[in-house]
């Protein structure tokens, strides 16, 4: 959410090609060994300089106000540049940073060894981004996994048997980088 008010403000890029969000997660240079260990160095500034629980809350709040007030001011087909150059729509970026909550909160459900759960609008968001339309739902049938599975199991947050591997191959599913 902080970096969507500057992504707002900066003009929209040019070019000729727009990447859809799953092409947000393809395999290459974001995904580097050097680039998740910057991703991680980043963050654990971040957090340094935010001492406290408080403090985090208070600083949540305003990047998520500063955000929503750009989102509300953004037209309609807006084009945004990523910090790794993808020219996107802006619609798209959004599906992007859903996709990661939604999986990010997995993670830390599971940290906190606590029932995992996501959204009925972020699951719907996030299985449209990993899956063909239809599949999520014949997926869900096929194996009894609810919505919050299916996703942990696509992402690798979960263990997939060779049987469960077979019907999400059947699904053609492109698998997403997701570092």
């Amino acid at each position: 959410m902080g970096r969507l008010p500057g992504m707002l403000a900066a003009p929209e890029p040019a070019g000729p090609d727009l990447v859809p969000a799953a092409g947000y997660y393809r395999a290459d240079r974001r995904f580097s060994t050097a680039a998740n260990a910057a991703r991680i160095q980043s963050a654990q500034r971040g957090a340094a300089a935010l001492a406290g629980a408080a403090a985090r809350a208070r600083d949540f709040e305003v990047a998520r106000r500063q955000a929503e007030l750009a989102l509300r001011d953004a037209p309609p087909g807006r084009v945004v540049a990523t910090r790794h150059g993808d020219r996107m729509l802006l619609t798209e970026f959004l599906r992007t940073r859903v996709l990661e909550l939604a999986v990010h909160g997995l993670d830390l459900a599971a940290a906190l060894d606590r029932e995992p759960w996501v959204t009925v609008q972020a699951a719907e968001a996030s299985e449209d981004l990993l899956l063909p339309p239809a599949a999520a739902g014949r997926l869900r049938a096929e194996t009894g996994w609810d919505r919050v599975g299916l996703i942990a199991r696509l992402t690798g947050r979960h263990p997939v048997a060779p049987s469960e591997a077979d019907l999400i191959q059947s699904a053609r599913i492109g698998r997403l980088a997701l570092g």
